[in-house]
């Protein structure tokens, strides 16, 4: 976005950042927490924000906000002149700018005990009392009938310890950081969707589809721990892969967490990271910081997304599964994953070029250079990306 001191060019601005910026993400920086039960009681069209002793909610699909004991309300603008009315136009404008294209990451607020109130569980606790799907339970039934899930590729990851399931038949993935401390998990179910955290927040879901022999040379990443189960399913290069999954919004500690994980993948050799984002704008934003991240750390990456506008792999993974069943479609995992790019699509950002990773997985033939050359680290031959050597922790099942 560009930014001019034009009257025209300053209010396209301000829309922009209006439209472009959810007022829950600048709660979330400022220290306000998700009050998910107060949220469920209230309208899930409501969420409220919690920060000690303050309340805010966010209404209008983020565009929005009230305060329900005072009289505050108004748009985002107003919302951080009403967290800090020592600011002016032009300092909120700065504050927004930073935030654009950042996805609220929904972590729930903690809850202490008070008078009447049921003792709070640890989410780590919540989770270790929970056990896998089995088949034929609610939750397994969700996963593969509803979500289209194989039965192996929800058996495997159930196996690893990065799935169980909870309560009323919803499924629960685990987050871990780079260490593999369990840090809060993605709940999904047919009529919910959330996360719980234990007061670290969202990091990484991941599992292996392969055994977890191997070192990890191939690491993917997806929005959502179902879109990294889809895309297993629909992979044809499980070996050496992990799946992994943001949860949606991440938060700066998330995002340095993702970047260690990318540190500990480019020590391998011929390492690369896949951006398997959804075809929206969203999936856009997430292309280019992940792309990068990656820059940043020397790992070499491509996108893939979708053909559809707006799909998920989840839709991919039903609507070959309908076609199957139908007997128009081959039962056959992608032979590229070039196929599925839209051509010409909004979602192909200019900053992340695809192609070396269709020619490289379809015919197992060596990389091309990344289009901008990256600088080699002492002693090593020139052309080969920079990054940690090997020997670095393998923190997440790496």
């Amino acid at each position: 976005m560009a930014y001019t001191s034009s009257p025209e060019a300053q209010q396209r601005e301000l829309d922009e950042l209006r439209n472009a910026v959810n007022c829950a993400v600048v709660l979330e920086k400022a220290g306000f927490r998700l009050d998910r039960q107060a949220t469920a009681q209230r309208s899930a069209r409501n969420l409220k924000f919690r920060r000690d002793s303050e309340a805010i909610i966010v209404n209008h699909d983020g565009k929005g906000w009230w305060d329900p004991k005072g009289d505050g309300k108004g748009d985002v603008f107003k919302l951080v002149q009403y967290l800090d009315p020592s600011k002016n136009l032009g300092h909120v404008r700065q504050e927004l700018r930073a935030l654009i294209g950042r996805s609220p990451t929904l972590e729930v607020v903690e809850r202490t005990k008070g008078a009447g109130d049921r003792p709070r569980r640890d989410p780590a606790e919540l989770w270790n009392r929970r056990t896998a799907p089995g088949q034929g339970t609610v939750a397994w039934r969700y996963l593969t009938e509803i979500r289209g899930l194989p039965d192996h590729i929800v058996a495997i990851a159930g196996q690893q310890g990065a799935l169980k399931e909870g309560p009323h038949g919803t499924a629960w993935f685990g987050h871990r950081d780079a260490d593999g401390q369990f840090t809060g998990m993605e709940m999904r179910g047919p009529d919910y969707k959330g996360f719980s955290t234990g007061g670290v927040g969202k990091r990484l879901f991941g599992f292996r589809a392969d055994g977890g022999e191997a070192p990890v040379t191939r690491l993917v990443v997806t929005e959502a721990a179902i879109d990294a189960l889809s895309f297993a399913a629909l992979d044809r290069f499980p070996k050496g892969t992990l799946y992994t999954s943001t949860g949606g919004g991440m938060s700066p500690e998330s995002e340095a967490n993702l970047k260690r994980v990318m540190m500990q993948v480019a020590a391998q050799p011929e390492a690369r990271l896949v951006v398997a984002v959804d075809n929206d704008l969203q999936g856009d934003r997430y292309a280019g910081k992940f792309a990068a991240m990656a820059q940043d750390v020397g790992l070499w990456s491509g996108r893939i997304s979708p053909k559809g506008p707006g799909e998920d792999w989840n839709a991919v993974l039903r609507t070959r599964r309908e076609g199957m069943q139908a007997g128009s479609v081959p039962v056959a995992p992608l032979c590229r994953l070039s196929e599925v790019l839209g051509s010409g699509s909004k979602a192909q950002p200019e900053t992340v070029s695809p192609s070396w990773l269709g020619q490289a997985e379809a015919h197992g033939t060596q990389r091309p250079q990344v289009s901008a050359p990256l600088l080699p680290a002492p002693s090593e031959p020139v052309g080969k990306p920079a990054g940690p050597r090997s020997g670095s922790s393998s923190g997440m099942s790496l």
